[in-house]
């Protein structure tokens, strides 16, 4: 792969700075580098590219992580603001859909959400909820309350469930030559490991389709698509 890398660059004049280049293996099955003795290169477990955490365990959880740090930074920044009772808990609720959540859903159509994941990204909204209410933790107040008072009935992980599921729908109407689409509908064909199947991305996309009634063939109807691709009925 490198080598091919080389003959490309070679091809239009350019030359590779060895000193600055690093790479990065996705999977657990390491390989023996034998293609790269011949150079000294860096190999690095992750880099972040356009935002977002790339790790050689190919999976979202350190992006996930990263976010949640930066959530939680944010919040910090703004604690007098929010514990402040001459701003309105409507324009508080504006800046968290402005600034917070935008941290927290970046890139997130692409992301494989595990259960804790899903409970950290909401810890983080709930933590902002109650500043903007002025209610600390050791106050009994239920999250359910304080969502009422917020009038912030849907989660940051609803808007995400909602932002892979019109993605879902995007990929499968591309033709069957792009990138995204091979890409998604691309099977391993090496056995599997003993135990437990992980939960992939499209498991997600699965249930989020079970949660709001939607049938598999809906995707090829852009409109009817969008329009089940809201927010989840609350019980």
């Amino acid at each position: 792969m490198f080598r091919k890398l080389e003959e490309e660059y070679d091809r239009w004049g350019l030359n590779i700075n060895l000193t600055k280049t690093e790479y990065l293996k996705v999977g657990e099955e390491q390989t023996e580098d034998s293609e790269l003795h011949i150079h000294e290169i860096k190999r690095c477990s992750e880099y972040k590219y356009l935002g977002s955490i790339i790790s050689e365990e190919g999976n979202s959880k350190k992006d996930i992580h990263s976010r949640v740090q930066q959530g939680k930074k944010v919040i910090r920044l703004l604690n007098h603001l929010l514990w402040s009772n001459k701003t309105s808990i409507q324009t508080k609720i504006r800046i968290y859909k402005a600034i917070v959540e935008p941290i927290l859903t970046y890139g997130a159509e692409c992301c494989q959400f595990t259960a804790k994941e899903r409970r950290m990204v909401e810890s983080v909204e709930m933590d902002f909820l109650r500043r903007v209410c002025r209610i600390s933790r050791m106050a009994h107040i239920r999250n359910e309350e304080i969502r009422q008072r917020t009038r912030r009935i849907y989660t940051s992980t609803d808007n995400i469930e909602s932002r892979q599921l019109l993605w879902y729908g995007h990929v499968k109407r591309m033709g069957g030559e792009r990138w995204p689409k091979r890409e998604m509908e691309y099977r391993p064909q090496s056995r599997r490991k003993r135990g437990r199947p992980t939960t992939t991305w499209l498991d997600g996309v699965d249930q989020y389709m079970r949660d709001r009634a939607i049938n598999q063939e809906e995707w090829q109807n852009r409109t009817i698509w969008r329009s089940k691709c809201g927010m989840r009925q609350k019980l």
